[in-house]
């Protein structure tokens, strides 16, 4: 039976290219330890109930090593994925509030990023439990932008903190790819939001999507993902 495994990958602010937050990456762990992809806890997600099961152990992990690792005394964000349709299980916010408070770390160092691993139809209801954990403190980024996800004008109003630009996008030459990822920015920007790039791997992509407005950055450029003793090392040497 495959078990969970957590990384770290960095999040770097591009106008001083200092860490800002930590993209929590989780990976199943068959029993010889070989390590299964993303799809692979994609693929276990399946049901509002299932989701809210592997999210809340998930974010559980991640911030007990975030605890024990002083990462807040850092002040380095942690970003955990929420798919939305975990927001429509009932009992999502209280989950939520229920495990930072065991771990008494302050909302504003919690980030969600909203991905679409399921198609979610009802976005009156996704819409208020997005208001919600707002009203609570925590941040929220809308992941995996692309021209083509469903919803995206609708899902774009919601009362948002961030929004993160897919790899796809980012490292995409096609003309229409660049007039999305103008139209993006100027949207963050007008909204006051940070707008994140995936899939950073060359210096000349990050300086150019750092002088179009993109405001955080995050690949392999900067760092791959780490486990946490590796990240509390990264974060030293990143500071030093």
């Amino acid at each position: 039976m495959a078990s969970i495994r957590i990384f770290y990958q960095p999040i770097i602010r591009l106008a001083d290219l200092r860490p800002a937050y930590a993209e929590v990456l989780a990976r199943t762990a068959g029993t010889n330890g070989t390590l299964g992809g993303a799809a692979t806890v994609v693929e276990a997600m399946t049901g509002a109930e299932r989701s809210m099961h592997l999210t809340a152990c998930i974010m559980q992990r991640a911030l007990d090593e975030y605890t024990e690792h002083g990462f807040a005394a850092q002040n380095l964000h942690i970003a955990i994925n929420l798919p939305l349709d975990a927001m429509l299980h009932p009992d999502l916010a209280a989950r939520i509030e229920l495990i930072r408070a065991s771990t008494s770390l302050p909302a504003n160092n919690i980030h969600f990023e909203l991905t679409e691993r399921h198609p979610v139809h009802n976005l009156k209801a996704a819409c208020a439990v997005i208001t919600t954990l707002r009203a609570a403190g925590y941040g929220l980024a809308l992941d995996d932008i692309t021209p083509s996800m469903p919803y995206l004008a609708a899902l774009l109003n919601m009362p948002i903190r961030a929004i993160k630009l897919d790899r796809s996008v980012v490292i995409s030459t096609h003309p229409a790819d660049q007039e999305f990822i103008r139209a993006m920015v100027a949207q963050a920007t007008a909204k006051g939001q940070d707008i994140i790039a995936e899939g950073i791997e060359t210096a000349e992509l990050r300086d150019s999507l750092r002088a179009r407005g993109v405001t955080h950055g995050q690949g392999y450029l900067f760092s791959h993902p780490l486990p946490a003793a590796g990240l509390r090392q990264y974060l030293a040497a990143a500071r030093a």
